[in-house]
């Protein structure tokens, strides 16, 4: 645990997984591991869904642990900036075979083959700044909290305009969810408003209409979690489409057919069950399940950390296409630099569940204001 660098070693055996942190859990996971001393240790993807902060400061304790232990080390990711922290050798792979392999430096420098230059040059995407226009939502004052315990969210305030995308950065904790779920009623905030479209947005899910549920949908982290995996793409995306907008017959096979044209997917997928997807194809459904409803405003949480770099590009490409074509508004939350860069207009930096920042793409990731950001 000292070697790890946990925080009060001599006891935190003795917590429960629920009572630390997700970048503890991984730094106790790999001592799980380090136990028996292995000669080698597999890493799958460990710090897929922590933060940046948190991710270098799991990477650093992996990686000091590995060598004083002199053993070696497999690591899979899709992420390049662990790759070039961790690795000393990098293998490609695409379809099961080996595409290329070469030390760390000469791989990230001067890839030789094509697949693996176009993985190095997904991380360049970058969205134009618009102007933002009227505000579509607008979040005053607004404090929250878990069954009456310490505040999560205190007094924060944020403005998405019409048709422009917000971007949500932060650690671990500083609640970026949390927001995302009083924004959609899930959690009703203690104090503070919100307007949705120059109206009272009630802060209770119970007291919204099924109008304004509507209007504000969420695309979740995990395709796996939030698809039924008994229920196959045409009921998925059907049932908003029934339960909102009253569609049946061919007026909802109809839609189905135009909103899968607009996810770019094949009607031939309507009958697969998600086991039968892959990753991509799975949140492609689950972003084709928030449009039925014609909403003004989807909230999009870490919708692509679980996706390799390819398709996590080609993701965001449709997001900001259909954002261009609908007008909707985009509150995304994410821990990764590359994807802030690549689809948000502004930028709002949250720390110990308050606003610390809040600028345009440009006025963050180039001068920063704040020493946290």
């Amino acid at each position: 645990y000292k070697r790890l660098q946990l925080p009060e070693p001599e006891t935190i055996g003795f917590r429960y997984p629920h009572q630390v942190s997700g970048g503890q859990l991984q730094r106790a996971m790999t001592a799980m591991a380090m136990a028996c001393r292995p000669d080698l240790i597999v890493f799958d993807e460990p710090t897929t869904a922590l933060d940046v902060t948190t991710q270098v400061e799991v990477l650093a304790s992996i990686r000091s642990i590995v060598e004083d232990f002199n053993t070696a080390a497999i690591y899979v990711t899709h992420d390049l900036a662990v790759v070039a922290q961790m690795a000393d050798r990098i293998m490609v792979l695409r379809h099961g075979q080996t595409v290329e392999e070469a030390g760390t430096r000469q791989m990230l420098a001067a890839p030789t083959q094509e697949y693996t230059r176009t993985l190095w040059a997904v991380r360049k995407l970058a969205k134009p700044e618009i102007e933002a226009r009227d505000h579509l939502l607008i979040i005053d004052n607004v404090t929250a909290a878990y069954a009456g315990r310490v505040k999560v969210l205190v007094d924060v305030s944020i403005k998405v305009p019409r048709g422009r995308t917000v971007a949500l950065v932060g650690e671990s904790g500083s609640g970026k969810s949390t927001l995302a779920r009083v924004v959609t009623g899930l959690l009703p905030a203690i104090s503070g408003s919100i307007s949705f479209d120059a109206q009272p947005l009630p802060l209770s899910l119970k007291q919204r209409s099924k109008d304004l549920l509507r209007r504000i949908q969420m695309i979740y982290q995990s395709p796996d979690s939030a698809l039924n995996p008994r229920q196959t793409v045409e009921d998925i995306i059907a049932r908003p489409l029934e339960f909102y907008l009253g569609l049946k017959g061919e007026q909802r096979d109809r839609r189905i057919g135009e909103l899968m044209h607009m996810i770019e997917m094949d009607e031939s997928f309507l009958d697969r069950l998600p086991g039968e997807l892959s990753g991509g194809q799975k949140q492609r459904i689950c972003i084709a399940r928030a449009l039925a409803a014609n909403p003004e405003l989807i909230i999009c949480d870490e919708v692509t950390s679980a996706l390799d770099q390819v398709v996590q590009e080609e993701i965001l490409k449709l997001l900001i296409r259909l954002q261009s074509e609908l007008g909707v508004s985009y509150i995304f939350i994410t821990h990764d630099i590359a994807t802030v860069r690549a689809i948000a207009d502004e930028v709002v930096v949250m720390h110990q569940g308050k606003v610390v920042e809040h600028g345009s793409k440009t006025e963050i990731l180039t001068s920063p204001q704040v020493a946290y950001t």
